[in-house]
Order: structure tokens, then sequence, then C-alpha cells
């Protein structure tokens, strides 16, 4: 019975594909994993590594949804580069093993165990930082949807108001100015027209002798006034048809001012009615935030969320730093350090062999120093000799 709990115990780490999955995503050696309890934790962690990927993907399409103002099939892509980018982040992290110092003599310190690793876990804490942020204000403006959309709506009307009142291009003045224009020609062919009137009066009352020379008929005078109501009808005439063409001119200036303010404001006013964009609902999230000061679950909800998203976020880091050896970490040191002795000892005989060939290399010399010595030696006494038998 024991035997068989203990194979069942010992069975290797990670034979069903989705366990080896996830202890792939948690980064650990499955020949290292003896027990369940290790399985189960390591498990866990790839399954947390894995979600919180997913969960940064899920965050990007709605971030990007939020910013784009609809859903488009475009964001997919980059939201799954930044879910894979999270997750080589987060996995690079968990699977870093923890050595510490080696050398049993020489215990490491704080800064020598976290100190290759400090600009790593720095860029992930800025990347949860970021990611919190950002993710909270979509998950903000989500929540907060129909009182974004009432106070886009009361912006908007004010908005419209503002741009309807405004005249940036002065057209109100230049109308004004042509239509005091329009009604001083009209005002000239009124004069004629009553100048007119009069002389046919005169002419009528010289004729009927109710003014005038009061004689009854058609003399002298009520032929001069007859040639004056003609020049008087003439003139009128010019005057009319030269202030018709002139009012005719100003009406068309006045239409084309008229109809390209007009058509600015329409553009304006077609430009605030579609603007959606984050900004905008960013300022109106605020104003709302803003109005509803006196409502505490309406402060407190975005530092929860954001708090939420950063404590998601730097779990893996949190695993990393703060959770005690296991026995996984363990058999790693011990691993690490038969690795590192191994190491040693190879590196202590390579220095060996070159302290030998050195040694051997130094005989050599002096060898060959002695005998070229004793060669040279040899050579002058043989000469000596040689010479001292020819004097003889």
């Amino acid at each position: 019975m024991t035997t068989k709990m203990w194979s069942r115990t010992n069975q290797p780490a990670g034979r069903n594909p989705l366990t080896w999955f996830f202890l792939w995503c948690s980064g650990v050696d499955r020949n290292l994993i003896d027990t369940r309890v290790e399985r189960f934790r390591y498990v866990g962690v790839g399954v947390f590594i894995v979600l919180i990927a997913s969960v940064a993907g899920v965050m990007f399409t709605l971030f990007g949804t939020v910013i784009n103002g609809g859903f488009t099939p475009l964001l997919l892509p980059f939201a799954a580069g930044w879910a894979l980018l999270v997750f080589w982040a987060d996995r690079s992290i968990v699977a870093e093993p923890r050595y510490g110092d080696l050398d049993p003599g020489r215990p490491g310190t704080w800064r020598k165990r976290l100190g290759p690793h400090l600009f790593q876990y720095l860029f992930r804490v800025a990347i949860a930082v970021g990611s919190a942020l950002l993710v909270t204000e979509a998950a903000l403006l989500l929540m907060f949807q129909p009182e974004i959309r009432r106070e886009m709506d009361a912006a908007r009307i004010e908005q419209v108001a503002a741009v309807q009142a405004v005249d940036r291009h002065g057209e109100t003045r230049q109308v004004a100015e042509l239509r005091s224009r329009i009604e001083a020609n009209d005002e000239q062919v009124a004069d004629a027209e009553e100048r007119v009137a009069t002389a046919a009066d005169k002419m009528s009352g010289e004729i009927g002798g109710a003014t005038g020379t009061r004689r009854p008929g058609y003399g002298p005078i009520a032929a001069a006034r007859e040639r004056e109501l003609e020049q008087l009808r003439k003139s009128a005439n010019a005057t009319r048809t030269r202030v018709d063409k002139e009012n005719k001119a100003l009406r068309d200036q006045i239409g084309t001012l008229e109809n390209g303010r007009q058509s600015r404001i329409s553009a304006s006013v077609e430009a605030i009615e579609q603007d959606r964009g984050w900004i905008t609902q960013e300022k109106a999230l605020q104003r709302f935030l803003k109005a509803n000061r006196d409502s505490w679950m309406v402060q407190w909800i975005p530092w929860v969320l954001r708090v939420t998203f950063l404590a998601i976020d730097l779990l893996p880091v949190s695993l990393k730093l703060f959770a005690r050896p296991t026995l996984y970490d363990r058999r790693l040191r011990a691993q690490a350090s038969v690795v590192a002795y191994r190491t040693a000892q190879k590196r202590q005989v390579e220095r060996d062999a070159v302290d030998q060939a050195l040694d051997l290399e130094r005989i050599r010399a002096n060898t060959r120093y002695d005998l070229t010595r004793e060669e040279e030696s040899f050579r002058k006494s043989s000469r000596l000799g040689y010479l001292r038998d020819d004097r003889w």
C-alpha cells in the first residue's frame, strides 16, 4: 500500500498535456518536481500567468474599443501581441531561478539577490502601473456610460449654442453693412419717385388751375412742368435700374456670407455631434466625478479598480519576491551547486594543467640553455686543443 501511494505521488510531472502546458507556462523543470503539492502549486502559477495575459489582451481590446468609439477586428492582432508581451514578461520573471549565493561561506545580501533582476522587475512594475491606469479609465467609461452620455449631451448643447452665437469671421457685421447700403439705395429710389410724384402734382395743378399761376389750361408753364416731369421720370428710371443692379449684387454677397457662415456652423455642429472620442468621454467622466464629490462610492470606485488591476498584474512579481523558497527551489539550488562545483573543479583542473605546462616549458628552457652552454664549452675546448697540436 505504501509502495503504491509512493509511485502515484512520484509519477513524472506533466504527463497530462494540459498539466504539461501550465507547467511550461510557469517555467519550471518538470524533472525536479516530485510531489503532487509542488505540481499543484506550479500548475496554479502557470494558470495565473495565462489568466493575467488573457486579461491584458481583453483589457487592451476594451481600451482600444473605447478610444476608437467602437469595436474593430483590427484591434485583435495588437491585443494578442500585448497579451504575448505580458505573458513572456511574467514567465521570464517566475522562471528566473533564485539561487542566491552558491558559496555557503558567503551569504548573499538582498542587493546581490535582487540587483541583477532589478531592471526587469521595475520594467514589469511600470507596465503594470500604466496598464492599471489606462484599463481603469476604460472600465470607468463603460461603467458610467449612461452618466457620461448625459454629460456629453449637455456639453454638446452648450457647444452648439456657442458655435451659433459666435461670429468668428465678422459675417454679421458685414451683412449689416450690406443691408445698410441696400436701404440707402432704396431711399434714393424713394426720393426720386417722390420728386416725380411732386412734379406730376405741380403739372396737374398748373393745368387745372389749382396751383401755380391758377390759370387753367396748357400754357408755357404747364409745358415747362411737363418737361421737368419727364426729366425726373428718366432720372428715377435710371436710379431704379442702377439701384436694382447694385442691390442684386449686394444681396448675392449677403447670401454668400450667410451660406458660408451657415455651412461653417453646420460643419461645426456635425463635428460636435460626431465627437464621441476618448478625450471627450474623459472630460465628461471628470465632470461627472466632480459633480458627485459627495458620493463616497463614486469617488472610491476608480481607486478600488486601479488597486485591483495593479495587484492582479503584479501577482507574478509578488510571488517571486515575497514567496518563501519551496522544495523545488532547494532542488534547483542543489542542482546549481553541483554545476557550480563541477565548473569550479574543471576550472581548477584547467589551471593545474596550465601550471604544469608552464613548469614543463620552464624545465625545457633550462635544459636547452644548459645543453647549449655545454656544447659551446666543448667546442671551445676542442678548438684550443687542435691549435696546440698544430703549433707543436
